[in-house]
């Protein structure tokens, strides 16, 4: 299935091909402020399907609660 999205200001747009079925509900801690509720639904973009058609997201270092270092984008 073909997805499109972009962020709110437009500045940032993207493109991929993923796997419906491949849906996961994720409650990490990250996850419920990004969305605002006990759990946010995401679908991995395999990075061969993956293409950015504007902007270029800012990538930092975050510590999980595993003590392990995320790379996030914003």
């Amino acid at each position: 299935m073909k997805i499109e999205g972009e962020c709110h200001c437009g500045k940032i747009a993207y493109q991929a091909e993923v796997d419906p079925g491949t849906l996961i509900i994720c409650y990490c801690t990250d996850c419920q402020i990004l969305a605002g509720s006990p759990f946010r639904g995401v679908i991995p973009a395999p990075g061969a399907s993956f293409v950015m058609l504007r902007g270029e997201p800012k990538i930092y270092l975050k510590t999980a609660e595993s003590g392990n270092a995320v790379a996030q984008g914003f």
